[in-house]
């Protein structure tokens, strides 16, 4: 059993396909995947063709239909990734010269688009009146983590595994900035926070770190492990409760993914009315908030109108030229 890089233990592959995964998962990440989640799902594979009795290194069309067939009270997205996982591994077989069966894709299988629930700025008050007003316990100190915690998923629209990682480390406390390492498509960034929300960064730093080996994470459990984005969204849905903002179930939101959508909502949107050019603006966020590209970020431009529509004819006559065509249809 190997340790990964955070110090976990990690469980090898087995069975008869074990040196193949291994390599797979190494050209995986030479190209810069993490292929983390990924490797545990085919991890489990392995542990399955021990299991069917699987004596040849051979991927049968019987081995990938079972392990690829959907299991009962199973999601879509679950089956579609497991799936996928043993499509890819198939693939790099047959591209090594070895026989494999490759799974079809599931072109049939259409799985719905969530659509981002865009706070109002009224409900993000009620939210962190809400935060602010967690009461201290002697077995956590949950009362300092949240306030900031949260500021810093809506105000810099970081992802929630981007802060639940972050190390001491890789706090800037003189200049206010947060180094964000090998995150979605292993990309680095810098994140230059507002005064206010650094102060809260050095406070909480003072107050819980100051003494702390800098390898450590910046918010941690009593047992010192990074927090986990299970634990983060259970406090948020009690939040939400008390802040009086309706949840509309599974798949309906708001999740905690939709404070990102917020803030880069809310900033064009502010940007819109300080007569900015979004042609402008739209790189810097894209960077900001570390997109793949600026298309990512201007699918936001979409959402800015539906949930501004008295900004669209400001936005048409300032910069009509980034405004998807459809986007003005709809709101006229």
């Amino acid at each position: 059993m190997r340790r990964c890089s955070d110090g976990k233990k990690k469980k090898a592959f087995v069975g008869e396909f074990k040196e193949m995964l291994e390599d797979f998962i190494k050209q995986k990440r030479s190209l810069g995947y993490k292929y983390i989640v990924e490797r545990d799902r085919l991890r489990r594979f392995s542990e399955y063709t021990v299991h069917c009795g699987s004596e040849h290194k051979f991927l049968s069309k019987e081995l990938v239909s079972g392990w690829t067939a959907k299991r009962k009270n199973e999601s879509v997205k679950t089956w579609l990734h497991r799936s996928s996982d043993l499509r890819q591994f198939a693939l790099y077989l047959q591209s090594q010269g070895h026989e494999a069966f490759i799974p079809p894709k599931n072109h049939k299988v259409r799985r719905m688009e969530y659509i981002p629930y865009i706070f109002a700025h009224e409900e993000i008050d009620c939210f962190f009146q809400a935060v602010d007003t967690i009461s201290p316990t002697s077995r956590s100190n949950s009362h300092e983590i949240y306030p900031l915690l949260f500021r810093l998923l809506y105000c810099c629209g970081f992802r929630i595994s981007e802060i639940c990682h972050l190390k001491i480390s890789d706090v800037d406390f003189d200049i206010g900035v947060l180094f964000i390492r090998g995150s979605k498509f292993n990309r680095d960034r810098l994140v230059p926070v507002s005064i206010p929300l650094a102060n809260m960064v050095i406070e909480y730093h003072a107050l819980f770190n100051k003494n702390i080996p800098s390898e450590n994470y910046f918010f941690r459990n009593k047992k010192g492990s990074s927090l986990t984005r299970d634990l983060v969204y259970k406090v948020y849905r009690q939040l939400l409760w008390k802040a009086r903002i309706s949840h509309g179930g599974k798949g309906k939101g708001p999740r905690l993914h939709d404070f990102r959508h917020a803030f880069c909502v809310h900033t064009l949107a502010n940007q819109v009315k300080g007569g900015v050019d979004l042609y402008v603006t739209l790189p810097i966020l894209s960077v900001y908030v570390g997109h793949n590209s600026v298309g990512a970020t201007q699918r936001y431009l979409r959402l800015t109108a539906e949930a501004y529509p008295y900004l669209i004819k400001k936005v048409s006559r300032t910069c009509a030229y980034v405004i998807p065509e459809e986007v003005q249809d709809e709101t006229n």
